[in-house]
């Protein structure tokens, strides 16, 4: 193989897909990215066995051919050069590859004739959406951190999505809280699809589709991103996500509309002392006209702060996770806030107060009486 490309697009492309590799790998080829010229085009591809990334570049192509390389060296190589083109030749059976860069060279030992392995390839049986600049940063923002992070749930660890009726619907829960989100796909009419998907999924996802529009296909068992110049493919997870549905309160004795950063700014305080003894929870006490903030931990002290807000319905005297409350204020956009409580020992529901696409759900602590 050999073939000439611009310094500034092997670059990117080597960037765009050594995040899918695994720096602990048992296979060393998994180590690796393939490169692939043929027909004025150079592929480069990478895996990790659950997903598989491949973005493509133009380039010169005297000799068509394959070759993979160990990733950190090549791309830390490539970043490097200081010409604006460079020339890369491979020797078919070793795998050597020399990359010659104005009057210099280096030279990097390959994997022979051994290739990245197989990626299953899309079936017939698809479903596809096109979604704007910027949705899956957003729906990222809105899922991840809501999702388990422990091993004993796998399929906590993924976020749920619905596909039909004219919406993307997606959820996630760690068991104590749930984001629920949803944008409209008025042009998807096929049938519906449920599936779940590992967080790497919306993570790469967000980053392919930060300033371009990405085309999202179903298959069996996978899932696929694609933005010009590169494709994402992933497995999707196996298993039954929970019925999140009977979580979700559909009456509330009491709400209150507050300004999100007054909010967020008295729970960060009072925080602070809830946060030296991990067990301490943080008390909303509303009543008419105000919601007030307090912890107190034993060994350490406590705080209290008032803040005006709109309220409707009975008081309410109830404990919560404070850095759960912390963590759904930071994924919101709006200037104001509704939280609605269905019962001292019921979930609570936080969302935006113009926004009906996103919500978060939250359990309260036990209160002892």
């Amino acid at each position: 193989m050999r073939f000439s490309a611009a310094q500034d697009q092997t670059a990117r492309a080597l960037q765009q897909v050594v995040r899918v590799i695994q720096p602990q790998n048992t296979m060393a080829i998994l180590t690796g990215i393939e490169l692939n010229a043929d027909h004025g085009r150079l592929s480069v591809s990478a895996t990790d066995l659950s997903s598989h990334i491949l973005a493509e570049i133009p380039c010169d192509v005297q000799e068509p051919g394959f070759v993979v390389l160990p990733a950190s060296t090549l791309t830390d190589l490539i970043q490097r050069l200081p010409t604006a083109t460079f020339e890369l030749s491979t020797e078919e059976a070793s795998g050597r590859t020399t990359i010659r860069y104005g009057r210099n060279r280096a030279v990097i030992n390959g994997f022979g004739r051994d290739t990245l392995p197989l990626f299953p390839t899309l079936d017939t049986d698809q479903a596809r959406i096109e979604l704007a600049p910027g949705t899956l940063a957003t729906l990222s923002r809105q899922q991840l951190f809501a999702s388990s992070k422990d091993d004993s749930r796998p399929i906590l660890k993924g976020v749920y999505v619905k596909l039909g009726n004219g919406r993307l619907v997606m959820v996630s829960t760690d068991g104590s809280r749930l984001s629920h989100s949803w944008v409209a796909v008025p042009d998807y009419r096929g049938p519906e699809k449920e599936i779940v998907l590992s967080p790497k999924v919306l993570t790469e996802g967000s980053r392919l589709n930060s300033s371009e529009p990405v085309t999202i296909t179903l298959g069996s068992g996978l899932i696929q991103l694609a933005v010009p110049g590169v494709v994402f493919t992933a497995r999707l997870m196996d298993g039954q996500f929970p019925d999140y549905d009977r979580v979700i309160p559909q009456e509330f004795i009491a709400q209150c509309r507050t300004r999100v950063s007054e909010f967020r700014g008295s729970v960060e305080r009072v925080n602070l002392i809830a946060a030296k003894e991990r067990s301490t929870p943080l008390r909303l006490r509303l009543d008419t006209g105000i919601i007030e903030l307090s912890a107190q931990a034993v060994e350490i002290g406590q705080a209290q702060e008032t803040l005006e807000c709109q309220t409707q319905g009975q008081p309410v005297d109830i404990l919560f996770n404070p850095a759960y409350i912390l963590d759904a204020l930071k994924s919101f956009d709006a200037d104001e806030a509704i939280m609605e409580f269905s019962g001292l020992q019921s979930p609570a529901r936080i969302m935006e107060a113009e926004g009906a696409q996103y919500f978060h759900i939250l359990l309260p602590l036990r209160q002892l009486v």
